[in-house]
C-alpha cells in the first residue's frame, strides 16, 4: 500500500543529499533548523541547507534528489518560490511539503482561499478565508498498521482504532499513559488523488504521497519542527527516514553498531521489595541474557523520609551481592534517580534544584561505592526529569537516560522547550504498548499474556527489520508474574542473535557509539556509472555501517581502509573495521 508510488528508478542526484529549504536570512544555530539537520543525521541521511535565492535560481533534481520544505521556520514564501518548487517536482524531484511552509505571503498574510501549495499537496488547506481560526483541527491521527510501521511508528506506539478484525488494521498513534494522542493539522478539503498515509478522522488528510509531473510529493500536515522541540520527535524522524530511504533509495549511515538492530532492557530497582523478585529472576536464568541496563534507587527510604522501605544499598548485604552478580554477568548498573524513589517522583521540579540535587549526588555515590566503577546511566523515578537534572547528569559523566518524552523513538539528543540544551547525553525514550509499558500496568489493564508476548515479538521484528533500537522497561516485582512471557522474549531474541540479526544493548553502549558516530564525515560522489564513497572519523570508524538499497546500488567494493561487505534481501551493508578513513565504490542500478 505505502510503497505503491515509490518508483524503482528513483533519481540519484550528483550530491546524494537532501536539500532543506531555509529563508535567505536564516541563522545557522536556529533550533528550528538544527532540529532537521540533527534528525536527518541521526537517521543517517545526508542533508544540506539551500536558501530561497538558490531555489529561485533553479535547483534541479540533478543537483538534489529531494527537497524538504520545513514548517515553522519558513511560513512566508513568494509566488516565485511556489512556481520554482512546482517546476522542481515536475522535473522529477521529490518534495516533502510540511504543514505551514509558505502558508503566508511575503507580506505576512494568508493567501486568498487556500495555501498556494495546495496544488502540490493535492488537497485544499490553510482555509483561513473560509474557516478563520477553525482552519486548524486538534485530534487523533490514524493510519493502516503497515503504513505506520513504514514511517517508523513501532508496534505499541499505536493502538487499534476500530474493532474490525483485519490483517492490516487501522490504528491511532498513541502514547504512554495517555492512550490516543491528539495532533494539530490543517483542515483539508477535496478528494486526494494520492495514497493517504495518515488521516485525522474529523479534519482530513494528515500525510500522503502523490505523483506530481515526473516527481513525487510527500505532504505532511503536521508541525514536525514544533513537535520535535516539545519532546515528540518521532513524526519528524519517521518521515525524514521514509523520504530519504524509501522514496529516494538513498544510502544511510546506520545508528547501530554493525547495523544490527536490538533492544535496551532497562530494569528499575525502585525499593527494597524489588530485591527478592530479582533473585527469583536470577534463579530462572534471566540475567544470563543481555547485557541489560539496571538502575537502582539506593537510599534507605522509598516514599518519605524514615519509612525504611528503600534498598539502602550501602548497608544491604543481599542487594550488594546481587549487584556484584549482575556486574559479573556484564550488565550495566546505574542510577534510578534521587535516593528516595517516590519522594523524588512526586516533588522534584524545575524550581527546587538547590534542594533536590543532593539526592542525585547521594545516589550516585552509593551505587558507585558498591560497583567500584563510574555510573553512566540514569532513569528518573516516575519519569520526573527536570532539565537541570539532565544538565547535572551530563556534567557528571552520564551518557544516557530513560525518558518519557519522544516515546516510540530510538535514542536521540533531545530537543526540549524548542531547543537542544544537551550536546552529548542521549535520551532513551521508553517504548510503550499502547498506554502501558510495565508488567504491573499490563496486569492492571487486564492485557492477555498472549497479546503481551505478541507485542514483544513484533517489536523485536521491527528493530531487526529497520536496523534500529528501542528501550523497554520493567520492574522485577512485576516481571515475576510473567515467567512465560519472559522466556518467550529471551528465546526469540536469542534465536535472532544467533543468526547475527539482533543484539541486546545497554544505554551506555549505544550512547558512546552515537557520540563517536557523530564525528563521522562522509560523502558520496557521482563518478559516472558508479558512486564513490569516502568517510573519515578522528575517533575511529570501527563498526560503523553504511546501508545501501540493492534497488539502486550494486555490490560495494572497498578501495581504501578496512571494511566488510555483507547483505540481506534488500540492502548492501558496508561495515568499517579499525581505522580512521574508508573509501568504497558502488555501481548504479
Amino acid at each position: 500500500m505505502v510503497l505503491s508510488l515509490v518508483a524503482a528508478g528513483s533519481v540519484l542526484a550528483a550530491t546524494n543529499q537532501i536539500a532543506l529549504v531555509v529563508p535567505d536570512n536564516y541563522t545557522p544555530s536556529d533550533p528550528r533548523i538544527t532540529a532537521w539537520l540533527d534528525a536527518a543525521r541521526e537517521e543517517g541521511l545526508q542533508i544540506t541547507l539551500v536558501t530561497d535565492s538558490q531555489v529561485l535560481q533553479g535547483v534541479t533534481p540533478a543537483q538534489y534528489p529531494g527537497m524538504i520544505l520545513p514548517d515553522t521556520v519558513h511560513p512566508n514564501a513568494s509566488d516565485g518560490m511556489v512556481t520554482a518548487i512546482e517546476t522542481y517536482a515536475n522535473q522529477g524531484g521529490h518534495v516533502m511539503l510540511v504543514y505551514d511552509f509558505g502558508a503566508l505571503t511575503t507580506t505576512g498574510f494568508y493567501a486568498s482561499q487556500q495555501s498556494r501549495f495546495s496544488n502540490l499537496a493535492g488537497v485544499s488547506y490553510v482555509l483561513y478565508d473560509q474557516l478563520g481560526g477553525n482552519m486548524i483541527g486538534l485530534g487523533p491521527i490514524t493510519g493502516l498498521s503497515s503504513t505506520l510501521r513504514a514511517v517508523q511508528v513501532p508496534p505499541g506506539k499505536s493502538m487499534a482504532w476500530t474493532t474490525t478484525s483485519s490483517s492490516d488494521p487501522v490504528e491511532g498513534v498513541s502514547g504512554y499513559v495517555y492512550g490516543f494522542l491528539t495532533y494539530p493539522s490543517f483542515v483539508t478539503q477535496g478528494a486526494y488523488s494520492g495514497t493517504a498515509f495518515l488521516t485525522a478522522p474529523n479534519f482530513g488528510l494528515v500525510a500522503g504521497l502523490r505523483t506530481f509531473g515526473s516527481g513525487q510529493v510527500l505532504f505532511v500536515n503536521l508541525p514536525l519542527t514544533y513537535l520535535k522541540g516539545q519532546t515528540d520527535g518521532m513524526p519528524m524522524h519517521g518521515f525524514v527516514r521514509y523520504f530519504g530511504e524509501t522514496m529516494m533509495n538513498m544510502p544511510r549511515l546506520s545508528a547501530q553498531p554493525k547495523g544490527i538492530g536490538g533492544l535496551v532492557l532497562n530494569m528499575h530497582f525502585c525499593a527494597r521489595d524489588q530485591i527478592w523478585p530479582a533473585y527469583k529472576l536470577k534463579s530462572w536464568g534471566i540475567f544470563n541474557n543481555g547485557p541489560f541496563s539496571i538502575v537502582i534507587t539506593a537510599g534507605p527510604d522509598q516514599v518519605n523520609f524514615g519509612d525504611g522501605l528503600g534498598i539502602n544499598l550501602s548497608q544491604n548485604t543481599g542487594a550488594r551481592q546481587l549487584v556484584s552478580y549482575l556486574l559479573s554477568k556484564g550488565h550495566h548498573v546505574g542510577d534510578h534517580g534521587g535516593w528516595i524513589h517516590d519522594y523524588w517522583g512526586a516533588n522534584a521540579s524545575e524550581t527546587n534544584q538547590s534542594t533536590f540535587q543532593q539526592y542525585l549526588v547521594l545516589n550516585k555515590q552509593s551505587v558507585q561505592g558498591v560497583t567500584g566503577v563510574p555510573t553512566t546511566e540514569y532513569a528518573a523515578p516516575e519519569g520526573n526529569t527536570p532539565q537541570w537534572s539532565i544538565d547535572w547528569m551530563e556534567a557528571n559523566g552520564d551518557t544516557g537516560y530513560y525518558f518519557v518524552g519522544h516515546t516510540g523513538m530510538p535514542p536521540t539528543r533531545s530537543y526540549r522547550n524548542g531547543a537542544l540544551l544537551n550536546q552529548t547525553i542521549r535520551a532513551f525514550p521508553v517504548m510503550p504498548f499502547g498506554a502501558n509499558a510495565t508488567f504491573e500496568e499490563f496486569e492492571e489493564a487486564s492485557i492477555p499474556t498472549s497479546s503481551i508476548s505478541a507485542w514483544y515479538s513484533q517489536l523485536t521484528d521491527f528493530v531487526v527489520k529497520n536496523r534500529t533500537s528501542r528501550l523497554i522497561y520493567m520492574h522485577p516485582l512485576g516481571a515475576i508474574d510473567y515467567q512465560g512471557v519472559l522466556n518467550g522474549i529471551f528465546s526469540y531474541a536469542g534465536s535472532l542473535k544467533s543468526q547475527g540479526l539482533f543484539n541486546w544493548y545497554t544505554m551506555n553502549d549505544l550512547a558512546v557509539f552515537a557520540q563517536r558516530r557523530q564525528q563521522t564525515t562522509w560523502q558520496a560522489n557521482d563518478i559516472g556509472n558508479a558512486w564513490s564513497f569516502q568517510a573519515s572519523n578522528p575517533a575511529g570508524l570501527t563498526d560503523q555501517t553504511w546501508v545501501l538499497p540493492k534497488i539502486a546500488y550494486t555490490q560495494p567494493v572497498v578501495t581504501q581502509g578496512a571494511a566488510s561487505v555483507t547483505w540481506d534481501s534488500t540492502n548492501w551493508l558496508v561495515t568499517a573495521g579499525a581505522g580512521n578513513s574508508l573509501a568504497f565504490t558502488s555501481g548504479k542500478q
